[in-house]
């Protein structure tokens, strides 16, 4: 296993080179100018004469290494005459702005390798800094979301294998299906009008994570606890309610496979109880699909949930997300596509720590 690990993790080295690439080809061809943006959103209204206008732009065009070349090298023509216009020419640079987006130039940046994804065009602000301070949140309702969804639904689906066509799987799953039909952002909405609404339930705050006029002065971290957990159960309804069905039935499927195993009948004929053969040896082999699942759970921390964190005001990734599309600030998108796909690779390494822990018959020294 140790062997295993020291090679996925070297693996990750031209992963994120390949990552990191792609993300600096989407940033530099994304479309508009960033000086042109980024003066737009700094400027203040006020008449500015051309000189210093361009001395400005001039500015800001070197502050974010747009006047470097573009990559390593580049590949023109010999000449402008003659056979020389057809004979390729290659020069070598070793300042370049992909090498400025890997590593940084010291000064202004510190590179994509330590956490530095640039300025956002938009607030002026690292992006990393509009990172740390909304991830939070969507960390919070990823994992608590998550939680709630395998506990409810890995007994759901145990259940529903063991009696299977009977009365709980019948109405567990039509409930389930129903529930998985249901628009993310009606149930949000119906969530309000109905729990939020002084005119029918007024017991959750309408939006938020916190109080408008914020925490009193001197609570401590339990009490601002308390105070916000009104504020996230609408939230974490609708963060979990979507994934109950495709678990509970994934769970349901992979236990009804793993009941028919020739082990399983074994078992039985030696006269165990059945809730010991459900919960002891059936278990553990049926996880797998979940397990699976499971790898994707890490992306998915990132980028929140668009829909519910502007439909509830959530301070998180999710909204920070919407924003940067509806303002084209490329910057933030670029950083959440990066860190994505570092995220989908460890994901999938943890996924296979786990399936080794379930079941230990599983090696991967070869």
């Amino acid at each position: 296993m140790r062997s295993y690990l020291l090679r996925r993790i070297l693996v990750f080295i031209p992963t994120l080179l390949v990552i990191s690439l792609i993300s600096f080809v989407i940033l530099i061809n994304s479309p508009g100018d960033p000086v042109e943006r980024m003066m737009q959103a700094g400027g203040t209204g006020e008449f500015i004469p051309a000189p210093l206008l361009e001395k400005q732009r001039a500015e800001i065009r070197h502050r974010l290494g747009l006047d470097l070349p573009v990559f390593y090298f580049n590949i023109q023509s010999a000449g402008n005459d003659g056979i020389s216009k057809y004979l390729p020419s290659v020069s070598f640079n070793y300042h370049n702005q992909f090498h400025r987006w890997l590593f940084g130039d010291g000064i202004n940046t510190l590179g994509i390798i330590r956490g530095d994804f640039g300025t956002s065009y938009q607030t002026q602000q690292p992006v990393s800094k509009l990172i740390a301070d909304r991830i939070g949140w969507s960390l919070f309702f990823t994992l608590t979301s998550i939680f709630f969804a395998y506990i409810i639904s890995i007994p759901i689906g145990i259940k529903s294998a063991a009696g299977r066509n009977g009365r709980f799987d019948r109405i567990s799953s039509t409930v389930l299906f129903i529930l998985y039909s249901l628009p993310l952002f009606w149930v949000a909405t119906l969530l309000l009008m109905t729990f939020a609404n002084p005119d029918v339930l007024y017991i959750f705050p309408a939006s938020g994570v916190k109080p408008v006029f914020g925490y009193p002065e001197e609570s401590g971290f339990f009490r601002r606890i308390l105070i916000s957990l009104p504020h996230l159960v609408l939230p974490t309804i609708c963060y979990t309610y979507s994934s109950l069905t495709f678990l509970s039935r994934l769970m349901r499927n992979s236990m009804l496979e793993i009941l028919g195993s020739d082990y399983i009948r074994t078992a039985r004929a030696k006269g165990l109880s059945e809730k010991r053969i459900l919960w002891v040896h059936a278990l553990k082999n049926s996880l797998f699909p979940i397990i699976t699942v499971f790898a994707h759970v890490f992306p998915a921390m990132i980028g929140g949930s668009v829909i519910i964190e502007s439909i509830f005001s959530i301070p998180g990734m999710g909204n920070a997300i919407y924003q940067s599309i509806t303002t084209q600030d490329y910057p933030v998108l670029i950083a959440v596509f990066s860190i994505t796909g570092l995220l989908t690779a460890v994901g999938y390494l943890i996924s296979d720590i786990i399936y080794a822990w379930v079941d230990p018959r599983i090696s991967f020294s070869k």
